[in-house]
């Protein structure tokens, strides 16, 4: 019982740690904080810091790692509506408890030009999400008889990513962007990537020629 307290109680101190330091980092940069930001920010000594992170980078990548799990990746379906829902929820989750890993995933991007492993965990993080939306545009054209070439698929599947990387970036330069709208937006621009749902794309506008 005592070992499951105290794991518990590692675990806590270890998300705190993550959450200030993604605040630190939003706010002031990843070059521009150090250890003892974080352990001023966190009100802990080097020691409880470095009992869970030995180097500023090993904060860095643990953040990028948690935020991978809210990657496209893990959809377990491609279809405007999923892929919509999962761009609002995302949104409502920054706004709700955290707008910092927004920003932080903005800094991080910068950061990666500069730290070879942060560029390197941010790359394995791109390359895993689209092999995830390769596997599952596969998946759905078998589903409507419908065949793509391979380079067609990896195309429309990076267009997806740049299009929803578009819609944070926006995001996180105005938290306030009405959520009907994004949702819209998404639905759409998936319509028209995703064979198969270009009946939806028509009767909802769909793009401009």
């Amino acid at each position: 019982m005592k070992q499951a307290v105290g794991a518990r109680d590692e675990e806590s101190a270890r998300n705190r740690i993550l959450s200030v330091a993604a605040t630190c980092f939003a706010q002031r940069g990843i070059r521009a904080v150090s250890m003892v930001c974080i352990c001023d920010a966190a009100e802990a000594s080097p020691d409880e810091i470095r009992r869970h992170f030995a180097t500023k980078d090993d904060i860095v990548l643990a953040l990028l790692e948690r935020l991978q799990g809210l990657g496209l990746g893990s959809l377990t379906a491609l279809t405007p509506e999923t892929v919509a829902d999962f761009v609002c929820d995302r949104m409502r989750c920054w706004r709700a408890t955290g707008a910092a890993n927004a920003a932080f995933m903005l800094e991080a991007v910068a950061e990666g030009a500069r730290r070879a492993r942060v560029a390197g965990a941010s790359m394995q993080a791109v390359v895993q999400e689209r092999q995830a939306l390769v596997a599952l545009l596969q998946a759905h054209l078998r589903e409507v008889q419908r065949f793509l070439p391979e380079a067609e698929i990896r195309g429309r599947v990076f267009a997806l990513q740049c299009f929803v990387e578009g819609v944070v970036l926006r995001a996180a330069r105005e938290p306030d962007m009405e959520l009907d709208v994004v949702r819209e937006s998404v639905q759409r621009f998936v319509a028209e990537v995703v064979p198969g749902f270009e009946s939806a794309a028509r009767s909802s506008g769909g793009f401009a020629p």
